[in-house]
Parts: C-alpha cells; sequence; structure tokens
C-alpha cells in the first residue's frame, strides 16, 4: 500500500512539470521584448523576406528602395553575400517566403510570439502522441531548445518537425503512402536548416544495413514501416537538392555554401565551444551534462532496447559528433549550440518513454535530477542574458528612433542592428571602410535635410580597439570632418552610455 501510495503522490506531482514550463514561459514572454530578436543573422533573413514583398514576389534579391536615391545597395547595411539586381543573404530561401507573411501583417516581431507556439505545439505532440512522462516536457522546456526555439525563428520549425518526425518514427503509421507523405513533409525541414537531417540519414543507414542483413522476411512490420518514413524523409532532402540546383546551381544551396567559406577553419577551439566551454559560451553537453549520462545509461542496458531504440541511440551519439564536425562555426550568438540542441527531442523520446522510464533505477534518477540541476543554473543566468540584452536593445532603439533624421549613418554592423526592423522602414546607411568614402561623400554632397552619425561613444570605441574588435574609429573622425567641412552643420550630439548621435543639417 505504501509503494502504491508513494507512486500516486508522484504521479500527481507531475503536473507540477508542465506548471513550471507555463510559468517560465510566460515569464520569458514578459522579459524578452519581441522586437530584440531581429538583429544579427534575424535581422538579415528579415531583409530577404522584404524582398519578396517589394518585388511583389517576383524576386528573392532585396533591391534597397529604402535607399534608391543614396546608391541603393551600396550602403545598406546588410550581410552582402550574393548581389544579382539587389541583395541576398545565406539563408534559405524557404524561410524568406514563410518570414514575408509577416512583412505583410506589417510586424516582423509575430516571428518570436509563433515560434514559441511552434515548440510547444511540437512539445505536447510528443507528450500526448507518445505518452512520454510529464518529466519530459520539463526536460524540454528548461533548456536550449526553449531558448533556440524562441529567439531563432527557423529553428523553431525544424524542432516542431523533429518532434513530429520522431513521434512517427517511435509509433510508424502503417498505410506506406501515408508514412512516405510524413517522412516527406519531414524532409522539407532541410529547407530551413540542414543539421536536423544528420540523425534521420544514420537512421537510415542502419534500417537499410539491418535490412540487408535480415532480409526482407526477418525485419519486423514496424522497422519496415519506419524505413518507409526515413525514405519519405531522405525524398525531401533530395527534393531540396533539386530546387536548390534549379534555383542556384547547386544542390547544396546558398546556406551551406556560404557557411563552408566562412567557418570549416576554426579548429578545435570550435568544437570545444559546441561541445563543452570555450569562446565565452558554454557548450551543449556543459549545458545539458544529463545527455552523456542517458547516453551511457542506454548503452549498459543495450540487450533490453528494442531494435529501434538501439539504432536510436547510436544516432543520437554519432549524430553528436557529425553535428559538431560538420557545424560550420561555433554558433557565436547562442549557449548550448542550437547546431545539436535539437538532440534533446530524441533522448527524452527514449528516456521518458512509459516502458523505459518504469526500469530506471533510482540512482539514474537521482543522478539525472542532480545535472539537470546544471542546465537549470545555465537556464537562469542565459534567461538574465538574454533579458539584459532585450533592455538594452529596446533603451537603445528608443534613443535612435527619437533623432529621426532624413538619414542615418553608421560604421558598424553592431550599430545597424539596433535598429531591428526599422532598418526597413528608416534611411540607415552603413560604411565599412575608408575605401567607400569618396562614394559616400559624392552621395551625400548634394543632399538637404538632416543627418544622424551613430557611432560608439569614445571610451566605448577605444575599448573595441583595444580587444581588436573595431576598426571604425578612423572611418567615424572622417566622416565627422568631412560634414564640418562641407558646409554640414552639428546641431545637436546627444550620449547614452555607450552609443553617441552626432546629427547635423544642411540648408
Amino acid at each position: 500500500m505504501e509503494t502504491i501510495g508513494r507512486k500516486y503522490l508522484i504521479s500527481k506531482l507531475q503536473f507540477l512539470f508542465p506548471l513550471s514550463c507555463i510559468v517560465f514561459t510566460a515569464l520569458f514572454l514578459f522579459k524578452i521584448d519581441a522586437n530584440s530578436i531581429l538583429v544579427s543573422d534575424n535581422q538579415n533573413k528579415i531583409v530577404q523576406a522584404q524582398a519578396f514583398i517589394d518585388s511583389g514576389y517576383k524576386s528573392q534579391y532585396f533591391s534597397c528602395k529604402i535607399l534608391e536615391d543614396l546608391g541603393g545597395c551600396k550602403f545598406f547595411p546588410s550581410w552582402q553575400v550574393h548581389l544579382e539586381n539587389g541583395i541576398s543573404g545565406p539563408f534559405p530561401v524557404a524561410f524568406s517566403l514563410y518570414a514575408s507573411v509577416f512583412g505583410l501583417l506589417g510586424d516582423y516581431s509575430f516571428l518570436f510570439y509563433v515560434s514559441i507556439l511552434f515548440f510547444w505545439i511540437g512539445v505536447f505532440f510528443l507528450k500526448f502522441e507518445l505518452d512520454l512522462k510529464w518529466a519530459a516536457v520539463l526536460f524540454l522546456c528548461l533548456g536550449p531548445a526553449f531558448f533556440h526555439s524562441a529567439l531563432f525563428p527557423d529553428y523553431s520549425i525544424t524542432f516542431l518537425l523533429t518532434c513530429i518526425g520522431l513521434t512517427f518514427y517511435a509509433c510508424p503509421v502503417k498505410t506506406k503512402p501515408l508514412g512516405l507523405f510524413i517522412g516527406f513533409f519531414v524532409g522539407l525541414g532541410f529547407f530551413f536548416r540542414s543539421e536536423n537531417t544528420i540523425l534521420y540519414f544514420f537512421l537510415g543507414i542502419f534500417h537499410l544495413i539491418d535490412f540487408i542483413y535480415k532480409g526482407r522476411s526477418g525485419v519486423s512490420s514496424r522497422d519496415k514501416d519506419r524505413l518507409v518514413l526515413l525514405i519519405g524523409t531522405g525524398i525531401g532532402v533530395v527534393f531540396y537538392g533539386i530546387i536548390n540546383y534549379y534555383l542556384y546551381g547547386s544542390a547544396l544551396g546558398t546556406r551551406i555554401e556560404a557557411n563552408a567559406e566562412i567557418g570549416w577553419d576554426t579548429g578545435l577551439e570550435k568544437y570545444s565551444s559546441l561541445l563543452f566551454l570555450g569562446n565565452g559560451r558554454v557548450g551543449f553537453l556543459f549545458f545539458c551534462p544529463w545527455i552523456l549520462l542517458w547516453l551511457v545509461y542506454f548503452f549498459t542496458r543495450w540487450k533490453d532496447l528494442e531494435s529501434f531504440e538501439r539504432k536510436l541511440s547510436l544516432a543520437i551519439l554519432i549524430s553528436l559528433f557529425f553535428g559538431a564536425y560538420l557545424a560550420p562555426n561555433d554558433s557565436n550568438i547562442d549557449w548550448g549550440t542550437r547546431y545539436l540542441s535539437w538532440l534533446i527531442v530524441p533522448a527524452v523520446v527514449l528516456f521518458f518513454s512509459k516502458k523505459n522510464s518504469e526500469k530506471v533505477p533510482t540512482s539514474i534518477w537521482i543522478l539525472t535530477g542532480i545535472l539537470f540541476l546544471v542546465t537549470l543554473f545555465f537556464s537562469k543566468i542565459y534567461l538574465l542574458t538574454q533579458e539584459k540584452l532585450s533592455r538594452e536593445y529596446v533603451k537603445y532603439n528608443e534613443f535612435l528612433l527619437e533623432s529621426n533624421p532624413d538619414i542615418y549613418l553608421t560604421m558598424d554592423p553592431s550599430v545597424s542592428a539596433l535598429f531591428g526592423q526599422e532598418i526597413l522602414h528608416k534611411k540607415v546607411m552603413r560604411i565599412e571602410d575608408t575605401e567607400d568614402l569618396p562614394r559616400l561623400i559624392r552621395t551625400l554632397s548634394s543632399r538637404k535635410g538632416s543627418i544622424s552619425l551613430v557611432r560608439y561613444e569614445p571610451v566605448t570605441l577605444s575599448l573595441l580597439q583595444t580587444l581588436k574588435k573595431n576598426d571604425s574609429e578612423k572611418l567615424g573622425t572622417e566622416v565627422e570632418n568631412w560634414f564640418i567641412g562641407s558646409g554640414w552643420k552639428r546641431i545637436s550630439k546627444e550620449t547614452l552610455e555607450k552609443i553617441e548621435i552626432l546629427k547635423f543639417a544642411h540648408n
């Protein structure tokens, strides 16, 4: 009776897990401004999305209409990767099309809310379709998978598709056409992010080897259905290759090729940063050390696992190292790296299934709880860090917009990022090096009105110079001197902590 009572109490207490996650999500929504995610890569992604809107969905290249009287795309503050009738970044065209819907609604910040919605749809789909323990929700929510879904809209799409794919992998459908369709649908995630496909690739290899080794009659019907699903996923990836070859002349597409050019030479520091610790970031296994414990546990119970569970355990382990190896860089703006954090999904599917969780020894549960405290610790720090970044973004964004000149001029991409989605509506120009100064001068020499020169204030700029992270001091000085020498009158100078705005007027 005592054992039954304890199990009953534990089952009731499990509902505290989703309640904790709901409270955490509400806190996150309250603390993080939705516009603050539209910086860096996300800012470039919405620029690509806007290209479709501006061209009436005839072109993926941004024509920089906002600066058409100021040299067009030459001085537009975006990462210029491809130049063909405009600019484009390395990000998949599929996400640009998706994000353009929010541009049509007039506000790209909605991406933030929909991304969190996608995360929770994926989590609850896993939970209820596979009848996982409620603790699975806790491990998915309070960790890097949630943060990456909320802060990187393309990640949230592939996270959702990963949840769907692994749900139907664990419980495959018996109808082959439906299995192929689901697999194909999941494989379309490759159009948004490529790393999630690593797991399905190795699962497909393992199932094909099993099929060849045992023969058709020796493979269970459920494994045959799983193979159909994986074939469908493979078809989705092949479809990706065909479309990209048609669009760009390369089956790999723009993202993989661009990343290959910028990140393959980062060396051992990259792997340390991705997996453990380095370069100012917490790696995946340091953020989620219970993953290693679970993998060890799965392999100690190898003989007790079902065939598909063995394949999934091995695929997780191999994908962990292949994902780190194939990652183009060390994911320098997030912790727990979004190149690997999706592996939490298959790990949770294995560990928290009703069949497996009931066999887990008390010692493993205790160790898991202790290691999960590490995740909670880093999640708290990461939340506080994002909250600080969000507050700073809002503060500086409002400061910039209050200046409200005819033209903004910047020298540093991190300053340009502070405009967020307003970069699509304000005339913001960025000059990158002194060689472009003559052209900028020719462009501005006949202008009338007001221009705000936005830059780091001298102390901050000096610090960045010392750290070798910024070399725009000379350029900023030359631009300021040109304004003064060309008859522009400085009408104001405003400083907000790290940023200063020199406002010039010319009649």
